[in-house]
């Protein structure tokens, strides 16, 4: 039995530092990579992945733990989450992480962007894989949400639920551009702040948009009397229950194809190093492209 086929089975059964041992692997490319991703792609699992956005403060990780306590025991649950800055240095998101495992038994994990844009890290793909595989129905996975531009999360996920608080004000109407498309459910918290009344309607005439290409449904939350967070729970079990699988393949070759990208963006030296070739005139772009391809081949 090969390393990885030993953290493998420590995994399945439940040891949560093989978990993530594996994740280390995944997520630096290191020694073990092609074989753990092998093993993956010859018995994919399918998880429910729900991905949870929005601006800082906006309350993200206060309403995620109380979708980890309404699901922890009906479901086999893992959370992501992808914080701008070194998972390891102690700042808020380790105090989110252990606010969230307060509520229930989810496997948490943190991991941090690395530089890429988008909101999340270039090895989210690999990680919900391997979760998949190891068996958890469903993944929570939320992203930086640092501004408009911060999408990718909805090639990842089943269902995409975008969080906003009061006092926002010109941040919300920023969003029009960018998050807001993206949300199947809008989610205001703190609504048993008197402010709220404004954010709803702000939020209302957004949403009433006639070119708005995307339907959206409205939910308002409060964690402190926690109205509203059986609605949104239940909400979220009858889109899981009634997705159709023309909606999940859609999904899912969306994530393959940022998959791909992932795969290139983790090559970047060799791209570099083609790129200087280029200009010095030693090889042409098509001879360039065709030694990349060569290159992930052998390396995946």
């Amino acid at each position: 039995m090969t390393q990885i086929e030993d953290l493998i089975q420590k995994a399945i059964s439940g040891d949560r530092r093989a978990i993530g041992k594996l994740i280390t692997i995944l997520e630096n490319r290191l020694e073990g990579y092609n074989e753990l991703r092998s093993i993956i792609d010859k018995n994919p699992g399918k998880s429910f992945i729900l991905g949870i956005t929005g601006p800082p403060g906006a309350g993200k990780s206060t309403l995620i733990s109380k979708l980890v306590r309404a699901f922890s025991g009906e479901e086999k649950l893992a959370v992501v989450m992808i914080d701008a800055t070194s998972p390891f240095s102690g700042g808020s998101l380790l105090g989110n992480r252990l606010r969230i495992m307060d509520e229930g038994d989810a496997y948490i994990r943190s991991m941090s962007t690395r530089g890429q844009s988008g909101g999340l890290n270039f090895a989210i793909g690999d990680v919900l894989d391997l979760l998949a595989y190891l068996g958890y129905s469903m993944i929570i996975v939320e992203s930086v949400g640092a501004g408009q531009d911060e999408v990718d999360i909805m090639y990842f996920s089943d269902l995409v639920t975008l969080v906003l608080a009061p006092g926002l004000g010109d941040e919300i109407q920023a969003m029009k551009a960018g998050q807001m498309e993206i949300g199947d459910f809008i989610v205001l918290t703190k609504s048993d702040r008197p402010e709220a009344y404004v954010a709803e309607k702000q939020l209302m005439e957004i949403l009433s948009i006639p070119d708005n290409a995307k339907s959206h449904k409205f939910f308002k939350v409060s964690s402190i009397n926690g109205s509203g967070i059986q609605n949104l729970v239940d909400a979220i079990k009858d889109f899981k229950k009634n997705m159709s699988r023309d909606e999940s393949r859609i999904r899912n070759k969306e994530k393959l194809k940022n998959n791909i990208l992932a795969i290139i963006n983790s090559n970047d030296k060799k791209i570099e190093e083609l790129a200087d070739m280029i200009t010095r005139g030693e090889i042409s772009l098509t001879q360039a492209t065709r030694s990349f391809l060569r290159s992930v081949s052998d390396n995946q």
